[in-house]
């Protein structure tokens, strides 16, 4: 008599097909040569687990894709979906992040879930253990607005079923392999500062952030163009890049303005607008400035603004995580929502 268990039932027609079984902690193990129970302490961060051991471990279940699930065996089903997901943001000090969490936060509860927030504090370090922190948790789907631009460890999770979607930035080499919301960021940069040529401006400067992210390099590439269009070279004592904070953003605009006496700024986000106003150099000189992202005070201080709708990113991010969770098996998406260039006139002329 065959001891053999019966085959499984073939799957239904139209049924979501299984995707590859995720690596137990057994497999860690083994591959190691210590316990499980070591493996599992190691991974938890417990005391009283040798550092280098530790490293072996952690790097062992990054290779094959290990993830600890800290949802009790009992409590659920395997079956059952988890009616949470995760949204990492680069950093929530940034007043961009809020529109883009209340755009997710209204598709979400449409589908009676809740959302679980983590801010990453433009630390590509911590984004990566707020991360993993949620696949042990087992959330049904994660929304990421990246800091980091080594993420390649999230196609080990889009393999194994995992439902992402990048917002705002999708890092290089995995934007075309997973649903992503973007702007347009390269063709409304080219717009913008082709608006100050089209004003008489030359000597055009640029603030932006680190050039990691897709988003960066598409806004610095639409500067590069107009100039291009314009028959200008791009004159590197104009440009100030690696900016993050409003602090880095004033002394870059205090260095700038002092030493290369631009006619015109374009600044690649808002929070690096805002360190710009905080200038005494700006205020000393008001040059035209195009910022991309609106905020607040743009209109009073006349600084024109590429207003790249958050609040419609973060419901496209969400729309297209819940329709990754009805269909794993779906084609990667990208959505680029069209920016819109508001002109705001400076009250003092």
């Amino acid at each position: 008599m065959s001891t053999d268990p019966p085959a499984a039932p073939p799957p239904r027609p139209g049924s979501p097909q299984p995707g590859p079984r995720r690596p137990r902690l057994q497999e860690v193990s083994a591959a190691t040569g210590v316990s499980i129970k070591t493996v599992s302490r190691a991974l938890r961060g417990d005391a009283g687990v040798r550092e280098s051991t530790r490293q072996r471990i952690v790097a062992e279940a990054d290779r094959i894709g290990f993830r600890l699930n800290d949802v009790a065996a009992g409590l659920r089903r395997k079956s059952q979906a988890m009616t949470t997901i995760g949204v990492t943001l680069g950093d929530s000090a940034n007043p961009f992040f809020a529109p883009i969490l209340r755009g997710i936060h209204s598709i979400a509860a449409e589908h009676g879930y809740l959302v679980l927030t983590a801010d990453a504090q433009n630390d590509p370090g911590l984004e990566r253990r707020q991360l993993q922190a949620f696949f042990a948790q087992r959330v049904a789907g994660l929304i990421i607005a990246p800091v980091g631009d080594d993420l390649g460890y999230l196609a080990h999770e889009a393999a194994y079923g995992s439902a992402i979607v990048f917002v705002d930035s999708p890092p290089p080499g995995l934007g075309s392999a997973m649903d992503s919301v973007t702007t347009t960021n390269e063709a409304s940069t080219r717009a913008g500062v082709e608006h100050l040529l089209a004003a008489g401006r030359r000597r055009i400067a640029y603030l932006g952030h680190p050039r990691r992210g897709s988003g960066a390099m598409e806004r610095w590439a639409g500067y590069v163009a107009a100039l291009t269009g314009a028959g200008l070279a791009v004159d590197h004592e104009l440009v100030r890049d690696e900016l993050v904070t409003e602090d880095d953003a004033h002394r870059a605009a205090e260095d700038l303005l002092g030493r290369a006496r631009p006619d015109a700024i374009f600044v690649d986000n808002n929070r690096l607008c805002t360190g710009l106003l905080q200038s005494r150099a700006f205020a000393a000189t008001r040059p035209d400035v195009v910022s991309f992202d609106d905020f607040p005070l743009a209109a009073a201080f006349g600084i024109t603004v590429i207003d790249s709708r958050p609040y419609e990113v973060g419901r496209a991010g969400a729309e297209l995580l819940f329709a990754r969770l009805a269909d794993p098996t779906a084609a990667p998406q990208r959505r680029e929502l069209p920016a819109q260039l508001i002109i705001n006139r400076d009250p003092s002329y």
